[in-house]
């Protein structure tokens, strides 16, 4: 296989990478005797040729090689197509995960590349990336958190932002410093579309809830959202405004032996109910929810008008079966 990767054949290159890719998998040690022949094809005129090369390289590299291929792959990712840089940034989250100590630079990489330009397939993988080295690797939550804020400033697809907003909403206020992403979340809601506002206030509101001490200033913002043009972003703001201006101000609690205050013990019921509803779960998909509903008002139960609607008074409601139809559609009679 090594003499082959040197073959004037793209055939034979091509396919010996690809055998020695996938015994990368099971014997990097082995496969990395051949290192130095697969670094000469990443530069290789075949791009496929080029990728598997470079992918290898991720597996059979070590802990002192990776900011060598790093300076490789930056040279060479633009030089190739989405669908290729997207085998090789799945590639390098792999190798941050065997390497965690090195997961500044991997991240970095990613988040280089985030601000290039790219198609939204590329992009997502970027962001996916970084979110499962975050849940992998707990100190790369913060750093990484603040490339993709960094990143939504001027990003072009919706979805990808209102997916960050929802991950900084959860990840944000558990930070040391909260506060500093306020300032992204909110230029969301001054520049965006309707969507993002509307995901922008909701993150918010999740800083108000979880972070007390910013919840003054956090209501402060969002009642600049009650005169949206937009009917659910308006609607948004309006009940998080009424319930965090109903609720009283948090008591302080006192310093535990490790001088950390605990503030559980001092939650009003209200305070209490509100975190329970933004981080418990949902007991049914939307999906679910919605047949539910509408199936409780074209059949109300005797008892619907006097009594309140939980999810566990909305009927059961199963999920049509449709099968597919075969291909080519149905065949005509004779």
């Amino acid at each position: 296989l090594q003499l082959f990767l040197s073959s004037p054949k793209p055939a034979l290159r091509f396919a010996a990478m690809r055998t020695l890719s996938e015994v990368a998998v099971q014997h990097p040690a082995s496969v990395a005797k051949c290192n130095d022949d697969m670094e000469s094809l990443v530069a290789d005129s075949n791009r496929s040729i080029a990728t598997l090369a470079i992918t290898t390289l991720l597996k059979t590299g070590t802990e002192f090689s990776i900011e060598r291929l790093m300076k490789q792959i930056s040279s060479f990712m633009s030089e190739i197509g989405d669908e290729f840089k997207i085998v090789v940034v799945r590639a390098i989250r792999e190798l941050c995960t065997k390497y965690p100590k090195k997961h500044r630079v991997m991240v970095s990489f990613l988040a280089t590349f985030l601000r290039e330009e790219g198609g939204y397939e590329f992009k997502k993988s970027i962001v996916d990336s970084i979110v499962d080295l975050m849940g992998a690797i707990s100190d790369t939550k913060e750093s990484s958190l603040l490339h993709l804020c960094e990143f939504i400033e001027d990003c072009e697809f919706g979805e990808l932002i209102v997916q960050i907003l929802h991950i900084i909403g959860s990840v944000g206020p558990l930070t040391p410093c909260p506060s500093r992403f306020i300032r992204f979340v909110f230029n969301r809601v001054i520049l965006e579309n309707a969507s993002v506002r509307a995901a922008a206030v909701s993150t918010l509101g999740a800083f108000a809830t979880r972070v007390p001490e910013l919840r003054a200033s956090v209501l402060a913002l969002l009642r600049r959202s009650l005169g949206d043009e937009d009917d659910e972003v308006r609607d948004r703001a309006v009940l998080l405004v009424h319930t965090f201006s109903g609720l009283a101000p948090l008591a302080a609690a006192p310093s535990g032996e490790d001088g950390v205050s605990s503030s559980a013990a001092t939650l009003s019921p209200q305070e209490a109910e509100l975190r329970y509803q933004l981080d418990e779960a949902l007991p049914m998909s939307f999906s679910s929810l919605e047949r539910s509903v509408r199936v409780f008002q074209a059949h109300p139960p005797p008892a619907a008008a006097s009594s309140r609607v939980t999810f566990l008074s909305l009927p059961a409601v199963e999920e049509a079966y449709q099968p597919a139809l075969p291909r080519g559609g149905a065949k005509k009679k004779a």
